[in-house]
């Protein structure tokens, strides 16, 4: 009973999701998709040459609408009225092609590709429209970025389907993809550090509660952060926050870093005792100390150096960290007294004179 309607169901729900979250080029995906679906149902249902020309339309469309949509910066003004150019543009283009003045040109468009339903000038389109995506998402791997490529994926098996089941089913997928992608997204922002790129401290409040057995907490705060702000400026404290956020991340023994605020990190080590785990947090110490930073000046950042600029060396700051480390052991302790106590031995490390490891 509800099959025939999951595919609306698919696409307004992914609608008003994206609208939920101003997902603007999400929005505008899932209602070419659901017109593309209208579309192609229609013209598999009734085989004819106007059929054919219509899933060649789409075959063009599809694509490089999705392509632009990818592209386009998420802002609702912008993103909407190049969408709204396009598509007119593309309805205007299908409509001079209906007409009996243009038929040589339209069985241009429509050729088949080695007899098949699929369109030549669709295929090259859809190549093109992939490979950009592909590009996009090696540059950008993100869940909307993937979404994207995948939702291609389903554009091309849709327009080369023989039933209308079919091509609806292909493009729902589409469409379930890109809702995926959403949610994925969404979760990132609310448990994310967009700054560091590591679980932020929402998601370690999570873990926290979850936590049983023996395991090990560590507290890390970097040496001097303040200092380092007032005399290399903000954007150059985003840059080491950044690094040392690298660095946590890499941290062994499976140890798992957060973001707890400022320029302080928590590390769990998950069913480890404090002995095991702390030749791990003294390598991390012992390399963020040793590797240190290159600063890169404000002629730097946003653009490429100047052959003579790449002759200048980088500035290179020395900096540390002070890290302090607690086990629930066989007391099990709650999480949140582990984490005290780690972060009584950051204090003591600290007042030790920093740059080491205290328990």
């Amino acid at each position: 009973m509800l099959l025939p309607a999951f595919p609306t169901v698919v696409f307004i729900a992914g609608a008003l999701l994206a609208w939920r979250f101003r997902r603007w080029r999400v929005l505008l995906a899932m209602v070419l998709l659901a017109a593309t679906n209208r579309a192609l149902s229609a013209a598999l249902a009734a085989p004819g040459a106007a059929s054919h020309v219509v899933t060649a339309a789409a075959a063009v469309a599809l694509p490089v609408d999705l392509t632009a949509l990818a592209w386009l910066p998420e802002r609702a003004r912008r993103v909407f009225a190049w969408t709204v150019g396009l598509v007119a543009a593309e309805a205007l283009a299908a409509a001079l092609l209906a007409q009996p003045e243009a038929a040589p040109m339209a069985a241009v468009v429509a050729r088949p590709l080695a007899g098949g339903r699929l369109p030549v000038l669709g295929m090259l389109t859809f190549t093109g429209a992939l490979t950009l995506a592909a590009v996009r998402l090696v540059t950008r791997p993100q869940p909307l970025e993937c979404g994207m490529f995948w939702t291609l994926i389903g554009g091309l098996l849709a327009v080369g389907s023989t039933t209308p089941a079919a091509a609806s089913m292909a493009l729902t997928g589409a469409g379930l993809v890109l809702l995926v992608s959403l949610v994925e997204t969404t979760h990132a922002i609310a448990y994310g550090d967009e700054l560091t790129g590591l679980p932020s401290r929402r998601a370690l409040t999570e873990t926290l509660a979850g936590l049983d057995g023996n395991y090990t907490i560590a507290m890390v705060d970097i040496d001097h952060f303040k200092n380092f702000n007032d005399t290399y400026g903000h954007d150059a404290g985003d840059q080491l926050l950044r690094m040392v956020g690298s660095r946590l991340a890499a941290v062994g023994g499976g140890g798992r870093a957060f973001r707890y605020g400022g320029e302080e990190f928590a590390v769990i080590f998950m069913d480890t005792a404090l002995d095991d785990a702390l030749p791990h947090l003294e390598a991390l110490r012992h390399s963020i100390e040793t590797t240190g930073f290159g600063l890169r000046t404000p002629d730097r950042a946003g653009r490429r150096p100047t052959k003579a600029a790449r002759l200048v060396p980088a500035t290179r700051v020395s900096v540390s960290v002070s890290i302090g480390a607690s086990a629930a052991g066989r007391r099990m302790a709650p999480a949140h007294a582990v984490l005290d106590a780690a972060d009584a031995a950051l204090y003591r490390a600290k007042r030790g004179g920093r740059n080491r490891v205290c328990t």
